[in-house]
């Protein structure tokens, strides 16, 4: 009985324990070229800024806001960056000056300079529950 008891009451913790999940929105400055949003959430500095430990997510360019579902986020700080691979080569195009030839974009809609804005430009906090971010491609 004891054991019966000491079961319920584990079960009924889990089903109190909240997920968390995030949103990515992501609008597109050209919806109609094709091709796929690639996204990378990293969750610390290290990360972002090595691209290692990051969540690599992708989804078809077919629409003018693109939405990406992440399920079973932990709670904490992210940033994002992302670009619209139009010609779905896998990486992103420059030319010849470093340049970004495709679209590109952050978290926060934090802005490039000569290169990627800081983690913390980026950064948004992931708390318990549903969670969105929303930001725009440029170039």
């Amino acid at each position: 009985m004891r054991t019966h008891f000491l079961l319920l009451s584990f079960a009924m913790l889990q089903v109190g324990v909240s997920q968390s999940t995030l949103t990515i929105e992501v609008e597109l400055n050209q919806p109609d070229a094709g091709g796929t949003v690639r996204i990378a959430l990293c969750p610390t500095m290290q990360a972002y800024d090595s691209e290692k430990g990051c969540q690599v997510l992708s989804k078809p360019a077919s629409e003018k806001v693109v939405r990406i579902e992440v399920s079973d986020i932990k709670e904490g700080s992210y940033a994002i960056k992302a670009f619209h691979d139009v010609n779905d080569s896998g990486e992103m195009d420059f030319n010849l000056f470093g340049i970004p030839k495709e679209p590109y974009g952050f978290s926060n809609n934090a802005t490039a300079t000569i290169s990627a804005p800081k983690f913390e430009q980026a950064a948004f906090v992931v708390k318990k529950g549903a969670n969105k971010t929303r930001f725009r491609m440029r170039g």
